[in-house]
């Protein structure tokens, strides 16, 4: 390459195209956009109790003026474990035979048993019910069941 104009030709031409070869390379397109993303949260089931219409059943020997222990069947129903934070009467005691069930009180509970996702616990409640002072003769050997309500947290 004799000729000086050709030569500074092709260097400039060389210089520029890498120049704009790498502009080209820098000047690579962005974009960004916004929107929502959705999820959806499952409904907690409530626990069933029993052994019969959600109650706790009285085990042991109440007698007038005295405490006794109460035994209740929790299932947990979700597919997550739950943590029994709290047992609380629920309505008016029945009793077997002719005895009124309003002689016997409850005594709320907050036990903290953890029962497993799907599974069943029976927990003993030592002094969660009370028989009352002035209980009748009726009352002489009749079990008692008491409704409650259980509150539970994942």
């Amino acid at each position: 390459m004799k000729n000086p104009t050709l030569r500074r030709g092709l260097v400039v031409t060389t210089v520029v195209g890498a120049t704009l070869g790498g502009g080209i390379a820098v000047a690579a397109w962005t974009s960004s956009g916004s929107g929502t993303a959705t999820a959806k949260a499952g409904t907690a089931t409530a626990p069933t109790t029993g052994p019969v219409d959600a109650s706790a059943i009285t085990t042991g020997l109440l007698y007038p003026n005295s405490s006794g222990t109460a035994l209740i069947k929790i299932t947990n129903p979700n597919p997550y474990p739950v943590k029994v934070t709290g047992i609380a009467a629920n309505g008016t005691p029945t009793a077997t035979g002719t005895c009124a069930g309003g002689n016997v009180g409850w005594t709320t509970q907050a036990p903290g048993t953890t029962i497993a996702a799907g599974a069943t616990a029976t927990l003993t409640l030592p002094n969660a019910v009370a028989m009352a002072q002035n209980a009748d003769d009726a009352c002489q050997g009749a079990v008692f069941t008491i409704p409650v309500t259980v509150t539970v947290t994942s």
